[in-house]
């Protein structure tokens, strides 16, 4: 088979961009753009916030000195810590000569606990603050500042322990996701590309089910700090039900249609009920499998976000982490959130090749790619001039349909659709070539044409993911994309798609780009291709 002339598969990445692997001169490589923090699941399993950072703002946040930082007479700094003796409530701080929040930023925010015997401690950067930590440990946060106010800690409890290694620095964002699908509980080997669109967290505290914005009936008994969350942390919080129709719920205003999620953890069978709507109770019965899994509903109303036991159902012991409440129709990746609602900017991958990467006379676009719900609005891969008059177009046009499109000149020469399962993983490609056009999905020849025209050479000269104007932008993940600048034949074509391909589409020369760069990358390539 052919070796590509532009092949992107989910490996390698920097600051703003997307790793092609061939051409390996950086003219295959995508742009990229993401104005914030965002999650992934890594090769673990575990929620992990990416995002680059800026400058270490704390200055002495290792407490090697006692300066820099002002100290009310309940802290001192000795031996390499900062400790607080239980005498008040006060805090200890910076000055903001030292460092000045900016209002609006998110900055990731880190300290270690080293030891605690009574109370919590907390840090809050510029009017917004963590949760307060209760038992030893290193704890890790994103904040986004209300105000201009200086770095704090803050006892609760007249607390009585230790800290070091406090950290702060501005989340610049734009590092692109490999994400990890996990099938029935196993991490899959292969990561994806991950493209999401905008979405806000409207739960002002996602993960410390002790603050005042989360309401209950019945008492159940909330113990922060329990248990491993989902991203690795000793974070989950315990939540003990004591009989029927008790519940744990955000009095919060939302739009019918809104997506309701969040992680949880039981007994192996156990049922608890979960949901948002118009009253506390809503919802739908859920089975818990002893395992952290994520769980989902579709809100009826506009007032509460609940999780809870049912009618006639005995006590309840679980664990919650990450409820998330988004105005969208489907759960996205988890956007953590301390104080106040917080957005995951939309993200654009755009801007891979040349003229000279291209055949604008013949050649294939194939795809690996899988939607992120059953959703209606085009999202689109395209080859094209940078004009929508003159391209390769391998799309979601709605909630039940892949389509593929070859333009020229404004007129559809080849134009085919073909319903499936979108979110499912699809191998997809459309081939061009003067009077011989073809559309195979899965192994499967979809359609194809003896007659039609092609475009000049030299017309092509970019991959974006998007309608080849910035808009209509594909949101799902990708698992490979590839262009062949020559017309592959029919079998080649079905090899190329089918759900199981062996066939060494990239060759030799796919493997020698990995050889001593990047490891995993390497192994995932030798596991799809058989390399």
């Amino acid at each position: 088979m052919a070796i590509p002339s532009l092949a992107m598969r989910p490996s390698a990445y920097a600051d703003s961009k997307v790793y092609s692997v061939l051409p390996n001169n950086g003219d295959g490589d995508f742009q990229f753009n993401r104005d914030s923090s965002a999650t992934l699941i890594n090769s673990k399993g575990l929620i992990q916030t990416v995002g680059y950072f800026g400058n270490e703002e704390v200055t002495n946040g290792d407490f090697a000195t006692d300066s820099d930082w002002n100290k009310n007479p309940n802290w001192t700094i000795s031996g390499g810590t900062a400790n607080c003796d239980g005498t008040s409530n006060a805090d200890i701080n910076q000055g903001l000569s030292l460092f000045t929040p900016v209002l609006g930023k998110t900055y990731k925010v880190s300290i270690e606990i080293t030891s605690i015997s009574q109370g919590g401690i907390r840090v809050s950067v510029g009017g917004s603050a963590t949760s307060y930590y209760t038992s030893t440990g290193i704890y890790t946060s994103y904040l986004t500042t209300i105000s201009t106010d200086r770095v704090r800690m803050q006892p609760q409890n007249s607390a009585i322990g230790s800290v070091d290694n406090v950290s702060v620095q501005e989340v610049t964002g734009d590092q692109p996701r490999l994400n990890y699908d996990i099938s029935n509980g196993v991490v899959q080997s292969c990561p994806s590309l991950l493209l999401e669109p905008a979405s806000t967290n409207l739960i002002p505290y996602s993960s410390d089910f002790t603050q005042s914005n989360w309401l209950n009936i019945g008492s159940p008994t909330i113990t922060p700090n329990y248990g491993i969350s989902p991203d690795g942390n000793l974070n989950s919080a315990r939540v003990q039900f004591a009989s029927s129709s008790n519940s744990l719920y955000d009095a919060i205003s939302h739009s019918i249609g809104n997506t309701a999620s969040i992680y949880v953890k039981g007994t192996s069978g156990e049922t608890i009920q979960f949901g948002a709507g118009v009253n506390v109770g809503v919802g739908q019965l859920f089975t818990l499998n002893g395992k952290w899994q994520r769980i989902e509903f579709q809100s009826t109303g506009t007032s509460v976000f609940c999780i809870g036991t049912y009618q006639s159902a005995t006590a309840r012991n679980i664990e919650v982490f990450g409820a998330q409440l988004e105005a969208l129709s489907y759960a996205t990746s988890y956007i953590p959130t301390n104080g106040i609602s917080q957005t995951r900017a939309a993200e654009t991958c755009f801007g891979a090749g040349t003229a000279s990467t291209f055949n604008s006379t013949e050649g294939v676009l194939y795809a690996e790619i899988a939607a992120l719900a059953n959703v209606s609005g085009a999202r689109e891969i395209t080859i094209s001039d940078g004009s929508t008059s003159n391209r390769v177009m391998i799309t979601y046009p709605d909630a039940n349909n892949i389509r593929v499109n070859y333009r020229v000149g404004a007129s559809n020469i080849f134009d085919q659709q073909y319903p499936t399962t979108l979110t499912n993983f699809n191998k997809i490609a459309i081939k061009w070539k003067l009077n011989d056009f073809s559309f195979y999905v899965n192994g499967i020849a979809i359609a194809s044409s003896s007659s039609g025209s092609v475009m000049s050479a030299n017309t092509l000269n970019t991959l974006n993911f998007d309608n080849a104007t910035g808009v209509e932008d594909f949101y799902g993940k990708a698992k490979c994309v590839a262009v062949f600048k020559e017309a592959l034949s029919d079998t080649e074509l079905a090899c190329l798609t089918s759900t199981n391909n062996r066939e060494i589409f990239l060759n030799y020369y796919y493997r020698m780009q990995y050889v001593g760069a990047n490891t995993e990358a390497l192994s995932c390539a030798e596991q799809t291709f058989n390399i």
